[in-house]
């Protein structure tokens, strides 16, 4: 690869573009920008952590232990953003590309021929631009989740207990709420595609088949999703007059916040421009940028105030169908149930439809709210790094080639394999008591089903590939054997883990006789 195919390359990362270069005549012609970024995401994400590593000799990366400094990267969190990603992008293995073949269709049947390009135009690219970056759109699929049983915050009267809980839900949370759970934010954060949000939100810009091309959205729609991945970090600082104009790290970051200042802001995708012009724009409040003092500064707290503790990648994506569903039991009377689904942010009964922003909690500037991270002993953690490591190299595959040469089938088999591969890591990341067998049973799975292939003669095989299969096989009874051998030793209190200071105490009286 030369060096200005490279440049090319990571200049989609910003929506830095020749128009020209990226004007295709058909659908088909248009290359997949998405999957051949795969080695920036990794880059940026090696990148990030080395920067952690680094700076103030790796506090970062240290456990939350109430500083605003620490806990900016985890693995468990990590996972939780690849995994949810990488089953929004598995999705469409199942369920095709309903998006394009409704917008072809629109297009084919329904498009306005005098105003309607499909060669190169420098407008009619700008239009498109203008047309598909989720600074219009987001804004519709934002409204469309705070209709939708959605809220930056709801706060509901148990009909059983009767005590107000004060509760926030992402900003677009109905269709988009997935990105939001995380209490991380980093560029991993990015990856954490919500599912349902691939299958609805579209309906907002098939007003664009009316005059834009199939090719022309498809461009589009994959650079503006690129430049979304780079804006999810907390190292690069405001960008000057640039935040008058694209949305950048500091203006997003805002965006993730559950400060109550946060609260329904900034939610352009690449332009923030929208923002400002209907009033949803906010600073984030650093010193000496933005507020006069460093008293008045308030660092953003991600995530939800109700956080869904969990790493588990069908709760992430289905979590707030969960929640709107406990809602429903709960609310008394049909015509409250059904504003419970369809009324916007923090509605319940006795306030408006769009509920009160003093209902959010603040934010303790001295105490930051405690983010979930089980503690597990360091050969579980070591084990899901091992076992990540290999699921992701099969997922990257089978997104980025395996798919183009496999079966159908046999490409939905693997995507389910990896499905329930997250679901039993993320068992153990959550300290569940059944964590163990959950793993241990998908090892076995796996074990048995490599064995066999390499010796059934039931598929063919060259040398190698049968060598490769039981290397799989050796891998997962292996793994077996050491997840067998814990619980026969530990049994459900696996997670236990002696307090530093009793083994401190022992030492020390091991020290003294």
């Amino acid at each position: 690869m030369t060096v200005i195919k490279v440049a090319e390359s990571l200049g989609r990362m910003f929506y830095v573009v020749s128009p020209k270069a990226t004007t295709f005549g058909t659908e088909q012609e248009v290359p997949p920008y998405v999957a051949d970024a795969t080695p920036w995401f990794i880059f940026f994400i090696v990148a990030e952590l080395l920067y952690y590593i680094f700076k103030d000799k790796g506090n970062g990366l240290k456990r939350h232990n109430g500083k605003w400094e620490q806990g900016k990267y985890r693995m468990n969190d990590m996972i939780g953003s690849l995994g949810a990603g990488s089953i929004q992008q598995m999705s469409r293995f199942f369920l095709g590309s309903l998006q394009m073949v409704t917008y072809n269709y629109i297009w084919d049947n329904y498009r306005i021929e005098s105003i309607a390009f499909d060669t190169f135009k420098l407008s009619t690219w700008i239009g498109c631009f203008i047309g598909v970056v989720p600074s219009r759109s987001s804004r519709g699929e934002h409204l469309l989740g705070r209709s939708l049983g959605s809220s930056q915050q709801v706060r509901f009267k148990s009909v059983w207990t009767a005590q107000w809980r004060n509760m926030k839900e992402s900003s677009n949370q109905s269709i988009s709420f997935v990105i939001y759970y995380s209490e991380y934010y980093n560029v991993t954060t990015a990856l954490r595609q919500s599912l349902v949000q691939t299958y609805a939100s579209f309906i907002f810009n098939l007003p664009l088949a009316l005059v834009f091309s199939p090719a022309q959205f498809a461009v589009h729609t994959q650079l503006n999703l690129l430049y979304q991945f780079w804006i999810h970090t907390e190292i690069v600082p405001r960008l000057g007059w640039l935040e008058y104009i694209i949305n950048t790290p500091s203006a997003h970051r805002l965006h993730h916040g559950r400060n109550p200042y946060c609260i329904d802001k900034n939610y352009a995708g690449t332009l923030i421009i929208w923002d400002r012009m209907f009033g949803t724009y906010a600073d984030e409040r650093v010193y000496p940028d933005v507020v006069d003092s460093k008293e008045k500064e308030e660092p953003v707290a991600y995530g939800l105030t109700h956080p869904i503790n969990t790493f588990d990648p069908v709760a992430i994506q289905l979590g707030h169908f969960k929640h709107i569903w406990n809602m429903l039991w709960i609310t008394p009377g049909i015509g409250n149930k059904f504003k419970v689904v369809f009324y916007g942010p923090g509605w319940h009964p006795g306030v408006p439809r769009t509920g009160l922003l003093s209902e959010i909690p603040d934010i303790d500037l001295n105490n930051p709210p405690e983010k979930y991270d089980p503690v597990l002993p360091s050969k579980f953690n070591y084990y899901i790094g091992v076992h990540f490591a290999i699921i992701s190299i099969v997922g990257s595959w089978l997104l980025a080639d395996g798919f183009k040469i496999l079966p159908l089938w046999q490409t939905q088999a693997i995507s389910v394999a990896f499905l329930i591969s997250l679901i039993a890591l993320s068992k153990i990341m959550d300290a569940k008591p059944y964590g163990l067998k959950a793993e241990l049973a998908r090892t076995l799975g796996i074990f048995f089903l490599a064995e066999f292939v390499a010796r059934s003669g039931y598929y063919e095989q060259t040398y190698w590939e049968r060598r490769g299969t039981l290397l799989v096989a050796d891998t997962f009874f292996v793994s077996s054997v050491f997840l067998g051998w814990n619980i026969y030793k530990l049994g459900s209190k696996w997670t236990h883990i002696e307090p530093v200071a009793k083994a401190h105490d022992e030492k020390d009286k091991v020290k003294t006789n």
